[in-house]
Protein backbone atom coordinates (compact mmCIF):
# COMPACT_ATOMS: atom_id res chain seq x y z
CA UNK A 1 0.00 0.00 0.00
CA UNK A 2 1.14 3.41 -0.96
CA UNK A 3 0.75 6.57 1.30
CA UNK A 4 1.18 10.14 -0.09
CA UNK A 5 2.56 12.84 2.37
CA UNK A 6 3.51 16.17 1.13
CA UNK A 7 6.44 17.94 2.51
CA UNK A 8 6.04 19.80 5.44
CA UNK A 9 7.16 22.84 3.66
CA UNK A 10 3.37 22.71 1.54
CA UNK A 11 1.44 23.39 4.42
CA UNK A 12 -0.63 26.37 2.56
CA UNK A 13 -1.21 23.37 -0.48
CA UNK A 14 -0.42 22.85 -3.81
CA UNK A 15 -0.86 25.16 -6.49
CA UNK A 16 -4.09 24.16 -8.51
CA UNK A 17 -2.71 23.06 -11.87
CA UNK A 18 -3.89 25.05 -14.67
CA UNK A 19 -3.54 28.14 -12.99
CA UNK A 20 -6.58 29.11 -15.18
CA UNK A 21 -9.71 29.12 -12.88
CA UNK A 22 -12.35 28.01 -14.60
CA UNK A 23 -10.07 25.00 -16.28
CA UNK A 24 -9.04 24.06 -12.67
CA UNK A 25 -12.70 23.84 -11.42
CA UNK A 26 -13.06 21.73 -14.37
CA UNK A 27 -10.17 19.68 -13.64
CA UNK A 28 -10.80 19.68 -9.93
CA UNK A 29 -14.26 18.42 -10.30
CA UNK A 30 -12.92 15.61 -12.92
CA UNK A 31 -10.32 14.42 -10.52
CA UNK A 32 -13.10 13.98 -7.77
CA UNK A 33 -15.54 12.47 -9.73
CA UNK A 34 -13.63 9.83 -11.02
CA UNK A 35 -11.10 8.37 -7.97
CA UNK A 36 -13.42 9.56 -5.13
CA UNK A 37 -17.08 9.07 -4.15
CA UNK A 38 -19.50 11.56 -5.61
CA UNK A 39 -18.47 15.45 -5.01
CA UNK A 40 -22.07 17.21 -3.35
CA UNK A 41 -21.41 19.61 -3.75
CA UNK A 42 -19.19 20.71 -6.84
CA UNK A 43 -16.65 23.01 -5.71
CA UNK A 44 -16.41 26.01 -7.08
CA UNK A 45 -13.89 28.71 -7.33
CA UNK A 46 -14.75 31.37 -5.29
CA UNK A 47 -15.26 30.12 -1.96
CA UNK A 48 -13.37 27.39 -0.20
CA UNK A 49 -14.66 24.09 0.47
CA UNK A 50 -13.64 21.00 2.17
CA UNK A 51 -14.62 17.48 1.63
CA UNK A 52 -13.90 14.24 3.29
CA UNK A 53 -14.23 11.70 -0.09
CA UNK A 54 -13.24 8.00 0.40
CA UNK A 55 -11.98 5.99 -2.59
CA UNK A 56 -13.92 5.08 -5.82
CA UNK A 57 -13.60 0.97 -5.62
CA UNK A 58 -13.90 1.56 -9.73
CA UNK A 59 -11.30 3.52 -10.40
CA UNK A 60 -8.30 1.78 -8.67
CA UNK A 61 -7.00 -1.04 -10.33
CA UNK A 62 -6.88 -3.77 -7.04
CA UNK A 63 -7.74 -2.96 -3.48
CA UNK A 64 -5.42 -4.88 -0.66
CA UNK A 65 -8.96 -5.51 1.00
CA UNK A 66 -12.35 -3.74 1.13
CA UNK A 67 -11.93 -1.97 4.46
CA UNK A 68 -9.00 0.17 2.93
CA UNK A 69 -11.31 1.74 1.24
CA UNK A 70 -12.46 2.93 4.29
CA UNK A 71 -9.66 5.70 4.80
CA UNK A 72 -10.99 9.05 3.93
CA UNK A 73 -9.20 11.74 2.60
CA UNK A 74 -9.45 15.15 3.62
CA UNK A 75 -9.17 17.89 1.16
CA UNK A 76 -9.30 21.92 1.40
CA UNK A 77 -9.99 23.48 -2.09
CA UNK A 78 -9.15 27.14 -2.28
CA UNK A 79 -9.73 29.56 -5.15
CA UNK A 80 -6.07 28.56 -6.25
CA UNK A 81 -5.12 26.10 -3.57
CA UNK A 82 -5.27 22.09 -2.71
CA UNK A 83 -4.57 21.40 0.50
CA UNK A 84 -4.16 17.72 2.25
CA UNK A 85 -1.92 16.22 4.61
CA UNK A 86 -1.58 12.94 3.08
CA UNK A 87 -3.59 9.99 2.14
CA UNK A 88 -3.66 5.83 1.51
CA UNK A 89 -3.75 4.84 -2.11
CA UNK A 90 -4.80 1.24 -1.26
CA UNK A 91 -3.10 -0.48 -3.93
CA UNK A 92 0.03 -3.07 -4.48
CA UNK A 93 3.39 -2.08 -4.16
CA UNK A 94 4.61 -4.71 -6.38
CA UNK A 95 1.68 -4.78 -9.08
CA UNK A 96 2.59 -3.76 -12.33
CA UNK A 97 -1.48 -2.27 -12.37
CA UNK A 98 -0.67 -0.02 -9.51
CA UNK A 99 2.21 1.51 -11.48
CA UNK A 100 -0.46 2.31 -14.65
CA UNK A 101 -2.53 3.48 -12.27
CA UNK A 102 -0.48 6.08 -10.31
CA UNK A 103 0.52 7.47 -13.99
CA UNK A 104 -3.09 8.11 -14.83
CA UNK A 105 -3.45 9.38 -11.20
CA UNK A 106 -0.83 11.85 -11.47
CA UNK A 107 -1.64 13.01 -14.66
CA UNK A 108 -5.35 13.37 -13.73
CA UNK A 109 -4.14 15.55 -10.13
CA UNK A 110 -4.79 18.93 -10.24
CA UNK A 111 -1.56 19.02 -8.32
CA UNK A 112 2.01 18.00 -8.68
CA UNK A 113 3.04 14.63 -7.46
CA UNK A 114 6.76 13.85 -6.78
CA UNK A 115 8.27 9.99 -6.26
CA UNK A 116 10.23 11.59 -3.08
CA UNK A 117 6.93 12.25 -0.94
CA UNK A 118 5.49 8.43 -1.42
CA UNK A 119 5.73 6.02 1.50
CA UNK A 120 5.00 2.30 1.55
CA UNK A 121 2.95 0.19 4.17
CA UNK A 122 0.34 -1.18 5.79
CA UNK A 123 -2.05 0.66 7.73
CA UNK A 124 -3.01 -1.32 10.95
CA UNK A 125 -6.61 -1.02 12.27
CA UNK A 126 -7.61 2.50 11.29
CA UNK A 127 -4.36 3.71 12.17
CA UNK A 128 -1.58 4.38 9.02
CA UNK A 129 0.50 1.93 10.61
CA UNK A 130 4.14 1.98 9.93
CA UNK A 131 5.09 3.99 7.02
CA UNK A 132 9.19 3.05 5.22
CA UNK A 133 10.77 4.74 2.48
CA UNK A 134 10.44 2.99 -0.77
CA UNK A 135 13.22 1.05 -1.70
CA UNK A 136 15.03 1.77 -4.56
CA UNK A 137 13.11 -0.32 -7.29
CA UNK A 138 9.90 1.08 -6.38
CA UNK A 139 11.29 4.94 -6.14
CA UNK A 140 12.73 4.31 -9.71
CA UNK A 141 9.18 2.64 -11.02
CA UNK A 142 7.67 5.48 -9.07
CA UNK A 143 9.95 8.16 -10.41
CA UNK A 144 9.11 6.63 -13.96
CA UNK A 145 5.52 7.01 -14.18
CA UNK A 146 5.06 10.18 -12.21
CA UNK A 147 4.38 13.11 -14.69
Amino acid sequence: MFSYRPPKSSCWGHAIRPSDPLKAKQKVNAFFETYFERLDPEWDTTRQLTLTLSWRASALPSIESPEDLQHKVLFIVTGNRIIFLGFWIPISCTESASYEFLRKFSADAPFKMSAKHFRVGLPVGQDLGTLRKPDAEITARLQSVLV
